[in-house]
């Protein structure tokens, strides 16, 4: 779904009420060339979040000759987020270094040359509030922080904490900057719709992973809700029906003054709202009666819109300066993969939506999703890249999904680069349900990632195994991408298996691109999951939910799919075709030692890792294989896929954003990763 918008006017600078000023770049192409004059400036690299550097000390010739320069550690930066999550991408301006660490997300600046520490910043007590019951994934050091200046000696680090507050600090020195907010902080929790969701649970329920977007002095934060996909999480009645709408509110970065608003799930009389839908009376007798809420508030039920929550964006944000656009990618509505509370297509749940910076009006919106089941939230920030299709040149964004799709889209008009297809997809059977009739196929690129899972996908190393995994999912539905999530009846089905899995596919690693030859980098993951519901249970407050009883079967402790389980696609933008594709990682030592493959010849398999992000230069792209894999850092040759190199780590594996800068007049590479006692650290790189 989308909706074209009028011809933009071409201006260079447009002023908001209160001289708030979106400054636009008048040349927007910039934003789409990489990190400039040798820092990194960006989450992303550049407002485009291309991941690509343009620079080129090291190269193929003597990538092999880079040694460790400096680590810096963040063992006393508190708590260690949980598995050691710090899947960062520091920032380097002006020679210093900036990043999150710690569950509690202290802010550190550090020499970008040396590693030494210049100044820390530490969260008080407001700011650590509902520690122990925010959203585990969002109980971590997040994945860094954002930058701004006036060009007249104003400089900014904006952080947002776990607990969905944003701090200003002084870039030079680390203070709170006292003008901004209320002593350096904007509670964010007060501009969300309290008021309207009258039974939703405020504390711990809504927290941050990615760092904010700055368009002139426009910010918008990212948001991260509560799932409501597993009972008793945080509390009894954490799967309730009711949620906040994880909502765009946009900031003056000056004065942290709220400027706007975007409902992610429309009120009365917006538009988009006649896509929420009645639920079935009979959803609300749950267990031992009907929930409190309902009784008290009965014209609540007339719509979802009323309501349901989520449809958040946890991905960080992607900024036009050309256009002056913020382009937001939402995640799904309450509840995961069980929606009969929310019936109809759900905008703007699962879309990506270009909102105007001055005004927070939608530009366009394009729906990835419809009603979505299978917690196929949107993972990546857009990427921005102008291209040349079929002789036209064409400003495109394009958005990695989950389920293994790249959409390209027109990003002056939401239309697709080429054909997206309407396609009829399997529909539910689970009582009360509602299932779009049909879903969006992107005609190209083709697929990246393994979608859906019939009898051909499954493992055939040996004619026994394969018959093996023939006799393990007999008891289980299979079926093509968008096969709905299915009851577990005792001595029947025991659910849906599907691929890929809520995790993808693509997730929070992203891709990159290289915007000189118009190559999209993409890793993912191919890992069935079990999307299983069970009855809800009393307490619950809903009619069914996901069931975590068990995962997904294996055959013999293998996987029970045919590899690859890992890998990394390169796509050529300017005609939308798989350039290459290779493993991610190497043959795991459980598949190369098993009893029943001694003999067979197995090919490179990958492991099953989306790995800690890209880096691509003008020279090489680089991965690691994230917290799960070897401790290397990959660079491979662009063109081919081929490794290049393998840099080892001194400690472990990487776990965030391979980044690359010039400190002291040369290149360095750096990246997040455990060190020999699963201590997260910066590792830093040089030529020596």
């Amino acid at each position: 779904m989308r909706q074209v918008p009028p011809a933009r006017r071409p201006v260079i600078c447009v002023m908001a009420a209160l001289v708030v000023a979106v400054c636009l770049s008048p040349a927007g192409a910039d934003a789409q060339r990489g990190a400039a004059d040798g820092e990194w400036g960006v989450f992303g690299a550049d407002a485009g979040a291309t991941r690509y550097s343009p620079l080129d000390e090291i190269d193929s010739s003597n990538v092999a000759n880079l040694k460790v320069a400096w680590r810096w550690s963040a063992r006393d930066q508190g708590t260690p987020p949980p598995s050691g999550r710090m899947q960062i991408s520091p920032l380097v301006i002006n020679g210093v270094l900036y990043t999150t660490a710690g569950n509690q997300r202290n802010v550190v600046a550090l020499d970008a040359a040396t590693g030494e520490l210049l100044w820390g910043w530490q969260p008080g007590d407001n700011e650590r509030r509902w520690g122990d019951i925010i959203e585990p994934v969002a109980r971590s050091a997040g994945r860094g922080v954002s930058y701004w200046t006036d060009g007249a000696g104003d400089e900014r680090i904006f952080v947002v904490t776990p607990s969905f507050q944003l701090v200003a600090l002084e870039a030079r020195t680390g203070n709170r900057v006292t003008a901004f907010g209320d002593a350096g902080v904007v509670d964010m929790m007060d501009d969300l719709r309290w008021a309207e969701r009258p039974a939703a649970l405020r504390a711990g329920r809504v927290a941050n992973t990615s760092p904010p977007a700055i368009l002139g002095n426009v910010l918008v934060a990212s948001v991260s809700m509560h799932t409501g996909s597993v009972p008793t999480r945080a509390s009894p009645n954490e799967m309730w029906p009711m949620n906040i709408p994880g909502d765009v509110v946009a900031y003056d970065v000056r004065t942290g003054r709220r400027l706007w608003r975007f409902n992610t799930i429309p009120r009365a009389g917006e538009f988009g709202v006649e896509t929420w839908l009645k639920a079935d009376e009979r959803l609300w007798n749950v267990g031992t009666g009907t929930h409190p809420w309902v009784e008290e508030h009965p014209e609540l039920l007339d719509a979802s819109w009323k309501y349901t929550g989520n449809a958040g964006h946890w991905a960080p944000v992607t900024v036009d300066e050309e256009l002056g656009l913020f382009y937001v990618p939402t995640e799904t509505a309450t509840n995961d993969y069980f929606g009969g509370y929310r019936p109809g297509a759900n905008l703007f749940a699962n879309s990506v939506i270009a909102l105007d910076a001055e005004t927070g009006e939608r530009v366009w919106h394009y729906q990835l999703t419809h009603h979505e089941l299978w917690d196929y939230d949107i993972p990546t920030a857009p990427i921005l890249i102008d291209l040349e299709v079929d002789g036209a040149p064409v400003k495109a964004l394009v958005q990695l999904s989950k389920q293994g799709f790249a959409y390209v889209l027109n990003r002056e008009t939401g239309e697709p680069v080429w054909p997206i297809e309407e396609r009829a997809v399997p529909q539910s059977d689970v009582p009360g349900e509602w299932t779009s009739p049909t879903q969006p196929f992107p005609t190209k690129p083709p697929a990246f990632e393994r979608q859906g899972i019939l009898e051909d996908d499954l493992i055939d190393f040996t004619p026994e195994l394969r018959a093996e995994a023939l006799r393990v999912v007999e008891d289980y539905r299979l079926g093509p991408l968008y096969t709905p999530p299915s009851v577990i009846e005792p001595g029947g089905n025991r659910g849906t298996l599907a691929l890929p899995s809520a995790g993808g596919g693509v997730n929070w690693p992203g891709g990159a691109v290289d915007p000189e030859a118009d190559i999209l980098f993409v890793p993912s993951l191919t890992r069935p999951q079990l999307f299983a519901l069970t009855d809800g249970t009393e307490g619950t407050g809903v009619r069914h939910h996901i069931s975590f009883a068990g995962g997904a079967p294996t055959v013999r402790d293998l996987p029970l799919v045919k590899p690859p389980y890992g890998r990394i696609t390169a796509i050529d933008l300017s005609v939308g075709e798989i350039l290459w594709q290779v493993p991610h990682g190497e043959t795991p030592r459980y598949i190369r030692e098993h009893p029943d493959l001694q003999g067979v010849d197995v090919q490179q398999t990958g492991i099953q890792t989306q790995g800690s992000g890209l880096l691509v230069t003008s020279t090489l792209l680089f991965s690691g294989e994230g917290a799960q894999g070897a401790p290397v850092l990959r660079a491979y040759d662009k063109r081919t896929g081929d490794v290049v190199h393998e840099i080892p780590l001194p400690g472990g594996p990487t776990i965030g954003f391979p980044i690359t800068y010039v400190a002291d007049g040369q290149q360095h590479l750096v990246v997040a990763a455990l060190d020999e006692e699963n201590i997260a650290e910066l590792v830093a790189f040089t030529l020596q």
